[in-house]
Order: structure tokens, then C-alpha cells, then sequence
């Protein structure tokens, strides 16, 4: 019993900053689930969290760099909504079908990517990016400019999901199974090799590392998020054109990345919920989307190069630094 103590004890005081930030966010989470207006910017917390999640293991840890995130997102949101809507497949399903053929769709595109660097890759995921809002915008089969509506919403064994309170259960699950399962990625031999591949493509080619085959599969774990993250805002919204999946939105999430911290496992949420945050309180400004995120971009690259969570992990070794200098001090008196 007395053991059973010590160790949770010892996790506690391991782990106190992860503990506090549970808390907190367990108690915000209560909160804005009181209003449906707060509920619904919870939803898109969660959903974009598992867009930007995918978008750092393939940037953050592989070092690739895409600006073609929302050619998966709508892939994922059109495929759910058409297949939902036109043949009747339980939207519970068709949501995890958007995000595999979104999958298969990087996997496609990864062939070439995995031979590019720098500017020439950042092109070719804008291209691709491009194409399928193209695409959605000119077939008849997508809706073309007017998109899709009335949309089912997910029911699990018949419990329909209508409201924005009960739709937050479901992605938060999602959103922790989606953070569970980064984490034991970057920590198996997949992650380190993801590492390596960032570090020096040549040194782990000499290594032994198969640099295309773990780019390439970098890029499929990246994509079936992303898609997933667009099947869920459809089902929510239950409604989709595509104005939603321009190249603002591919900034979007790389602004939400590298704002919160890439490389991290919180990242991508912090990231997420700050930048929403900030374009919520700035709807006014709405046409000056893409300059807001610019903006923002560069005081992350000059101001926080490591992203939120960079400055805090340095302002707590700066207070660690300066408690152990004062205690040092106390004992020489």
C-alpha cells in the first residue's frame, strides 16, 4: 500500500506541469460546454488539433513541408459527406473511408515529394492542394461553388450526436487516441527514424534507413488525419463548399504548428486553440485573413522559434536556473 503512495506520489511530482494543465483544461472544457457558441469553438479545438497533429509528424519530425494540407482535409470531408448522404453508410463509417482514401491520396503524393526539398517540395503540395479544390469546385458531382447540404449527422448504436455538446465527446476521444498514438510513434523505431530522416537524409541513408519509405509513410499518417479532421467538420458544419479548403486553410494549420511548437505533443493543440481564439475575436478583419496569419508566422520565426512551447520549457529552466543559483547562494552563507 505504502509503495502503491510513493509511486503515485512520485508521478505527481514528475509530472506536475501535465497534471495542472489537465486540470485546467478539464475545467475550461466544463465551461464552454455550458454554451452552444463555446461548444462549438471546442468542437474545431479538437478537430483541428488532429489536422495539425498529422501536419507535425510530417514537418515537425520528417522535416517535410506541406502547404497542401487542405487537399486531404476536403478529400476526407467530400468523400464522408457524399458517401453518408448519397448511399447511406452510417457517417460513423464513411468518416474513417474519407480519411483512408485520404491516406491513399498522400501516399500517391509522397511518391514525388519524397525526391524533393525546401521549395520545390512547398510546390508541389501547394499544386496539390490546388488541384483538389479545383476539383470540388468545378464537378457537379461535389456540388461545384454551392457544396453539400443537409448532411447526416454521426449516430453510434443510435444515439445521434445533434448538438454541438454531444459531438465534443466524440472528438475529444478521437483527439486523445490521435495524441496516444503520436506519442508511441515518435517513441518506436518509426519515430526515430522520422528523427534521423529530419537531421541529416544522407547520414541516415548510410545508416541503413530506407529515408523514402519512412517519408513516404510520414506523409500517409499525416494525410488520414488530416482527412479524418475534415470528415468530422462536415459532420459537424453539415455543410461543406469549397471556400473552406483554399490554400488559407493549408496556412492555417501551419500557422497553428508552428505557433504552438513543432515537434511537441501538445503543440498542435496549444497551437490550435490560440489561433482560433485569435480568429474568433477577429471576424472583423476577416479579409485580411492571410496577412493576419503572415504576420503571425514571423513572430514565430523571430520571436518564438521554438512555439509556445519552446517558451515555456526556456522561462521554466530560466526559474530553475536562477532557484538553483539562489539556493547555492544559501549554503556557501
Amino acid at each position: 500500500m505504502e509503495k502503491n503512495q510513493n509511486t503515485l506520489s512520485g508521478f505527481f511530482r514528475n509530472n506536475r506541469a501535465t497534471v495542472i494543465g489537465v486540470l485546467i483544461l478539464a475545467c475550461a472544457a466544463a465551461y464552454m460546454l455550458q454554451t452552444r457558441y463555446l461548444s462549438m469553438v471546442l468542437d474545431f479545438i479538437c478537430i483541428y488539433t488532429i489536422a495539425v497533429t498529422g501536419l507535425d509528424l510530417l514537418f515537425g519530425y520528417t522535416g517535410q513541408v506541406s502547404f497542401g494540407q487542405a487537399g486531404f482535409y476536403a478529400i476526407g470531408a467530400y468523400t464522408s459527406a457524399l458517401l453518408s448522404k448519397n448511399m447511406g453508410i452510417p457517417a460513423i463509417v464513411t468518416i474513417f473511408l474519407g480519411a483512408i482514401l485520404a491516406m491513399i491520396f498522400g501516399i500517391i503524393v509522397a511518391f514525388p515529394a519524397s525526391r524533393l526539398v525546401k521549395h520545390f517540395l512547398s510546390l508541389l503540395t501547394i499544386a496539390f492542394g490546388q488541384m483538389v479544390y479545383t476539383f470540388v469546385n468545378s464537378n457537379s458531382m461535389t456540388g461545384g461553388p454551392s457544396g453539400i447540404g443537409s448532411i447526416p449527422k454521426i449516430s453510434i448504436f443510435g444515439f445521434t450526436l445533434s448538438g454541438y455538446q454531444r459531438y465534443f465527446w466524440l472528438v475529444l476521444v478521437l483527439v486523445i487516441a490521435t495524441i496516444i498514438m503520436k506519442n508511441n510513434i515518435i517513441n518506436s523505431r518509426i519515430g526515430r527514424a522520422f528523427i534521423a530522416v529530419r537531421e541529416n537524409p544522407a547520414a541516415a541513408a548510410g545508416m541503413g534507413i530506407n529515408v523514402a519509405k519512412y517519408k513516404i509513410m510520414a506523409f500517409a499518417i499525416s494525410a488520414f488525419l488530416a482527412g479524418l479532421a475534415g470528415a468530422l467538420y462536415t459532420h459537424l458544419v453539415g455543410f461543406i463548399s469549397p471556400d473552406t479548403f483554399t490554400k488559407d486553410q493549408s496556412n492555417m494549420f501551419m500557422t497553428m504548428l508552428l505557433f504552438g511548437g513543432i515537434a511537441t505533443i501538445v503543440g498542435p493543440m496549444i497551437g490550435a486553440t490560440a489561433i482560433l481564439a485569435m480568429q474568433e475575436l477577429l471576424q472583423q478583419f476577416a479579409a485580411y485573413q492571410t496577412l493576419i496569419y503572415a504576420v503571425l508566422i514571423l513572430i514565430v520565426l523571430f520571436l518564438l522559434p521554438n512555439g509556445t512551447v519552446g517558451l515555456y520549457t526556456n522561462v521554466r529552466a530560466a526559474i530553475a536556473k536562477r532557484f538553483r543559483k539562489a539556493r547555492e547562494g544559501d549554503e556557501h552563507v
